[in-house]
């Protein structure tokens, strides 16, 4: 069987410190969970002192697709959007 991995783009409202950042990628380690594969978390610099992250995440063929994991990251805590930016096989 194999597995789909995904690129999501996960912005906040508005411009947060680098405690908060950490915060939001300690976050989505805790709420990202089996049979979703949690892979990097890299933090971009967008504009004017706005960051978001770009979270790599693996899921098998038969989860569901990116779509529930993308729905549990934007419950949490100071995330504004998050949307699958690009999409692959593996």
């Amino acid at each position: 069987m194999g597995a789909v991995i995904g690129l999501i783009r996960v912005m906040p409202g508005e411009v947060i410190e680098d405690d908060k950042i950490q915060k939001m990628i300690d976050d989505i380690k805790k709420a990202v969970k089996s049979p979703a594969k949690l892979g990097r978390i890299d933090v971009k610099n967008v504009a004017f002192g706005l960051k978001g992250l770009d979270v790599t995440v693996e899921v098998p063929d038969d989860s569901g697709g990116l779509d529930p994991v993308v729905e549990t990251i934007k419950k949490v805590e100071n995330v504004d959007s998050a949307e699958v930016t690009d999409v692959g096989r593996v």
